[in-house]
């Protein structure tokens, strides 16, 4: 607690006056954002003097420079080992980082020409005003930042260290500082910063409307309460129509909160659907071909009777759990999220509005069409919705497309001998 507060010293004293969750986030955002400008994926920044994101010419020079660089390097190793042969089918890792370099030049050219509508995207999103004005637990926010950084520090870091240890086992004269590790991690990083972000705005719009959620079950009790039958005895009318006018003021603040939280978070999708179906496909493609070479491997093994390396099998299939853990979890942020805002709709649906304040029934029938209206789906570029589901379907795909390149494998195999 102590270092955060020291550290959100050095923001300007708007931001410091926020609450602990709401100084937290701005330390993300800012973090994350450093990150994009590092990549070269973002060309704008944040400008303390006018307060607002700016496009500014030194960075879009900057990221231009990292892109070419990046696309010259990743371009030329492939032509070389193109040409010279040294691109093995069988090397899951090589071929998975190849794959994700693809996907980094892909979002260099779409993040850039996004540039000015996220931008104006980001100026019109009143974060801070909106985490302010709501009481999230301590605890609660600790968990949502616990398992941020599990999808983004803690799931790399244990790609690297299992990329390491594969490569000692394949070249043990390398180090471990080695360039050619960083190089083939790299692109595995870049490519997940823009589902990073998304990832990060999922969690953000998932507390947010869970502590909407958390008034509007208190707004629902006392609600209620006040028109039971003991109520309406004990209190006068004056006084049951003042309060129904401040629960009416209470659920409109609510349901403008929950209409900027659930139509920003659509709007976000917008700017990373296309990396996140890319990258959907090519961990789908690059988990098949994990898991069929390592069926090679073994079918080698006890078929032709060629060694079997237990150790880097293992190694392989740690890495290749990594980005399904990362899918699981998007999956299932995405379903929290999308469970909240049904929730939303069910405690609207609770209040009992039979002998209500006019003015509280028409708050109440407003908040519900606001509801109905948005219609909260997550569904990159209208393919796929974001829930659990998704990784049901991830695990038919490659079950699916296993069991027939395992059949025609073994076909071949029986019909030559």
């Amino acid at each position: 607690m102590r270092f955060l507060k020291r550290l959100t010293r050095r923001f300007p004293a708007t931001f410091r006056r926020g609450k602990l969750h709401s100084q937290l986030v701005m330390i993300c955002a800012f973090g994350n954002i450093f990150l994009n400008i590092l990549y070269g994926v973002y060309i704008g920044r944040f400008s303390f003097r006018r307060k607002k994101f700016v496009f500014s010419k030194g960075v879009a020079i900057y990221g231009l420079c990292v892109a070419t660089l990046f696309a010259l390097f990743y371009i030329w190793n492939i032509y070389h080992e193109i040409s010279t042969s040294q691109i093995n089918l069988r090397d899951t890792i090589g071929i998975y980082c190849y794959m994700n370099v693809g996907i980094c030049l892909f979002n260099y050219v779409t993040q850039w020409e996004k540039s000015l509508k996220l931008i104006r995207f980001q100026n019109s999103i009143p974060l801070f005003k909106v985490l302010d004005s709501l009481d999230i637990s301590a605890i609660i926010v600790w968990r949502a930042f616990m398992y941020s950084l599990l999808k983004m520090l803690f799931c790399p870091l244990i790609a690297y260290i299992t990329l390491i240890l594969y490569q000692r086992r394949l070249h043990p004269e390398y180090h471990w500082t080695s360039l050619r590790t960083a190089k083939t991690m790299l692109p595995l990083i870049v490519s997940n910063q823009i589902n990073n972000c998304f990832f990060g705005g999922l969690v953000i719009a998932n507390l947010v409307v869970a502590a909407l959620n958390r008034k509007l079950h208190g707004t629902v009790k006392e609600a209620n309460v006040l028109q039971s039958p003991s109520q309406m005895n004990l209190h006068k009318p004056y006084y049951r129509m003042r309060r129904f006018c401040e629960l009416a003021d209470l659920l409109d603040e609510l349901a403008e909160k929950y209409a900027v939280t659930a139509e920003c978070s659509k709007r976000f999708l917008r700017f990373t659907d296309w990396s996140m179906v890319l990258s959907l496909l090519m961990n789908l493609l690059g988990i098949t071909m994990g898991c069929y070479n390592q069926y090679l491997a073994i079918a080698d093994h006890y078929i032709n009777e060629e060694p079997f390396d237990l150790f880097q099998a293992i190694v392989l299939l740690v890495f290749l759990a990594v980005p399904f853990l990362e899918l699981v979890m998007v999956a299932r942020i995405s379903n929290q999220t999308l469970m909240e805002t049904r929730r939303t709709g069910e405690l609207l649906q609770r209040f009992d509005l039979q002998h209500a304040d006019a003015r509280f029934k028409q708050v109440v029938n407003a908040f519900w069409l606001k509801v109905v209206t948005i219609d909260y789906k997550l569904m990159p570029l209208g393919l796929l919705e974001l829930n659990t589901s998704l990784v049901n379907k991830v695990f038919s795909s490659v079950t699916g497309s296993l069991l027939i390149l395992i059949q025609s494998d073994l076909t071949l195999r029986f019909s030559l001998k």
